[in-house]
């Protein structure tokens, strides 16, 4: 099959599903758009290629004279009269009833679609501020999943020093504190707070698609589909319809010598029986992509901006290091780890390897930074002094026998839970420095 290279590779690396998001941001960027692109390049093949509109005209007109006519009333509008209805010869009335939208469905469809991809392109191009590299994050999680138990273990400790250098895991600077709220370059919620956004904007772009539809049918069409498919129930013949009428009217003048000769021809627009298809299609698509935009809008919020909700995801990947007689050290160090290790961020990246790599290999990614994080504050601990042994930790056990130790002897204060969305403190306690009185 031959094509351009040039074009081929800009339109694989643009329009390609991605690995770093979920199936509603796929459903948005990549399978809507291209439905929408697949409409616009069959209509304009329809439009300017096939005959979109076939003209009943005189006798007296002959062969270029028809053509002329059939072209004249394409390209300007024509105008949509019921046959049990008298054609009005005031030309006011006539140009109130005209309908011009079926020459720029093409183009209406095609910049939709761009509207669809332009939250993916801010989310693809902004992301990677973060240093946090997603894309090779989740490529190289998946790719886990072949390799051997040996090669795999290997690789899994690579990935895991790879993400916690990005996160930033073993920085003990703090963020700036004013008042109760937390600003710095350490609050780890950058990824996160776009990653919203992005959903957001994807919400309002749906919302602007119903407008612009309805908008481009006329603002007495709000429910257009329901409309059509309870005709459609009802018996009454789509042709009927003042939307996508098949039959119009179309006034246009020719210039004799000194005279002038107006012609009212009759009109079949072939192109509506395609564009009525095709927008029936649409709405009720865009009605189904609303629904999934809102409710997945919605509950990525709920994962990702309550504390208590980021918790409880990290305590389902880490659950098989808890036992009866720990609970509540565990349920303290998955807080501490969830809020000062990994952040908002931390857990993204986590739900994404869990969405496109699988729970296994999102489970050990995320064993391996616990068991990093803790060794780590065991170290510092060491290091300034203090008497705590944190190198046996209950937590880190890979099978029983092994000696337990008190992970509540973390400088964590479990009195001040609050969001790092919001930008409120954690009660994060330096070891190095005196506590907050």
């Amino acid at each position: 099959m031959l094509s351009v290279p040039f074009l081929e590779d800009l339109m694989r690396r643009w329009f390609k599903p991605q690995t770093f998001d979920d199936p509603i941001d796929r459903l948005n960027y990549f399978l809507t758009a291209s439905i929408l692109a697949f409409f616009a390049i069959m209509v304009s093949a329809k439009q300017y290629v096939g005959t979109p509109i076939q003209c009943w005209v005189p006798m007296e007109f002959k062969g270029g004279w028809e053509e002329y006519a059939e072209d004249y009333c394409f390209i300007q509008n024509t105008f949509y009269v019921p046959f049990e209805k008298q054609i009005p010869d005031n030309f006011g009335d006539r140009q109130e009833a005209e309908i011009g939208y079926y020459q720029w469905v093409p183009i209406v469809l095609a910049l939709q679609a761009v509207m669809f991809f332009i939250p993916n392109w801010i989310w693809k191009r902004l992301h990677c501020q973060s240093g946090i590299d997603l894309d090779t994050v989740v490529s190289e999680a998946r790719a886990l999943r072949g390799c051997r138990p040996s090669v795999r273990e290997q690789d899994c400790i690579k990935l895991k020093e790879y993400i916690s250098d990005c996160l930033g895991i073993h920085d003990n600077h703090r963020p700036i504190r004013i008042g109760c709220m937390r600003v710095g370059k350490n609050l780890g919620s950058y990824v996160t707070v776009l990653y919203l956004l992005v959903k957001l904007f994807y919400l309002i772009n749906i919302c602007l698609q119903f407008y612009i539809l309805n908008s481009f049918l006329g603002n007495n069409y709000t429910l257009w589909g329901f409309d059509a498919i309870k005709d459609l129930v009802t018996g009454e013949e789509w042709k009927d319809s003042a939307v996508f009428p098949r039959v119009t009217l179309c006034d246009f003048k020719v210039r004799r010598l000194a005279n002038i000769h107006r012609y009212t021809v009759q009109c079949v627009l072939m192109i509506n029986m395609f564009n009525e298809k095709i927008y029936l299609f649409i709405w009720f698509w865009f009605l189904f992509v609303a629904i999934s935009t809102v409710l997945n809008f919605f509950y990525c919020c709920f994962q990702f901006i309550p504390a208590y909700s980021r918790e409880n995801n990290v305590k389902t990947l880490l659950k098989h290091l808890v036992s009866p007689n720990n609970v509540g050290e565990f349920k303290k160090s998955i807080k501490y780890f969830t809020h000062n290790a990994l952040k908002p961020d931390g857990f993204l990246v986590l739900r994404f390897l869990e969405g496109h790599a699988g729970a296994i290999i999102a489970r050990e990614i995320a064993h391996k930074l616990y068991e990093d994080f803790v060794r780590n504050q065991a170290e510092l601990h060491r290091n300034i002094g203090c008497n705590h042994d944190y190198t046996e930790n209950p937590m880190l056990r890979k099978g029983p026998g092994n000696t337990k130790i008190e992970p509540s002897n973390f400088p964590y204060d479990d009195r001040k839970v609050t969001d790092p969305l919001m930008q409120l403190d954690y009660g994060f306690q330096d070891p190095s420095k005196p506590k907050d009185i």
